[in-house]
């Protein structure tokens, strides 16, 4: 009977916890009535502890996971301004023991899908990040430069979180809302920058196509003075004979020229059909 009592509590007391792919476990000893429990050692998933004596795991998902807030927030120029910030963030694996013993687990609380750690340690700073730095911007800034804010964001929450457990990936703005009077400037100004882009862009074609003239007019112009240059009366008479020559060929053409009397003037030619 002692024997199976004995059985029966080394079964109750044994488990053999398993950790999944993208978790690292954070494996603790707790001790049935006497001794010492705490932390054992981390586990990185797919693994499990094996069978082991009252030995159990807090799994912690370790993969990147973006976090999504929402802010309505004053701009500088005093103007509302709504958009939605995400943050990816992952947890180091090497920093798991320190996340369950200092700032809580990944399991959800409340009502919410937020993980204990997040709540606990890292909302409320990253939303004060966004609100101070978007709050430097006036309102229609905030939406031509979201990259810029987003970048300055993410800096400051590195250095907030260099020792952590928390590794910030990336940080982005977006879904701006403005009040409608603001909507309407930006489209008033997004017209005008764009009436100025199509200009400059005409401009630059009128530029090209008269620079394609002139280089026309140049080409026409240099053609030219080089036939007035080498056409004299003696290029004439022999660009003729030439011709006659090609034509004293044919069977078909009889050729009678003539002089005409001038000085360095072509004579008549008469072609006579046969």
């Amino acid at each position: 009977m002692k024997r199976l009592l004995l059985g029966l509590a080394l079964l109750v007391g044994c488990a053999n916890e398993t950790t999944p792919e993208g978790f690292v476990g954070y494996v603790h000893h707790v001790p049935l009535i006497f001794g010492k429990g705490g932390f054992v050692t981390t586990q990185v998933g797919p693994t499990s502890t094996g069978v082991v004596w009252r030995q159990y795991v807090t799994n912690i998902d370790v993969r990147p996971k973006n976090y999504t807030e929402e802010f309505h927030i004053l701009s500088r120029d005093n103007l509302t301004v709504g958009f939605e910030a995400h943050a990816r963030i992952a947890i180091r694996p090497e920093g798991v023991r320190a996340l369950i013993e200092e700032m809580g687990s990944s399991e959800g609380v409340g009502q919410t899908e937020w993980p204990e750690w997040y709540l606990r340690s890292m909302r409320q700073p990253y939303r004060s990040a966004v609100r101070d730095i978007v709050h430097e911007y006036e309102a229609y800034d905030i939406q031509a430069k979201t990259q810029e804010i987003s970048a300055h964001i993410l800096q400051r929450l590195r250095d907030e979180y260099a020792d952590t457990p928390m590794e910030i990936e990336s940080i982005s703005i977006g879904n701006l809302t403005y009040p409608q009077a603001i909507n309407e400037e930006i489209q008033r100004k997004l017209a005008a920058e764009q009436d100025l882009e199509r200009m400059e862009r005409e401009r630059q074609i009128a530029e090209q196509e008269a620079q394609i003239v002139v280089t026309t007019a140049r080409g026409r112009a240099a053609a030219q003075r080089i036939v007035n240059e080498t056409l004299t009366p003696l290029y004439v008479q022999h660009e003729m004979l030439e011709g006659f020559r090609a034509l004293s060929r044919s069977d078909r053409v009889t050729i009678v020229a003539s002089p005409t009397g001038d000085s360095g003037s072509a004579p008549v030619v008469l072609g006579l059909d046969r």
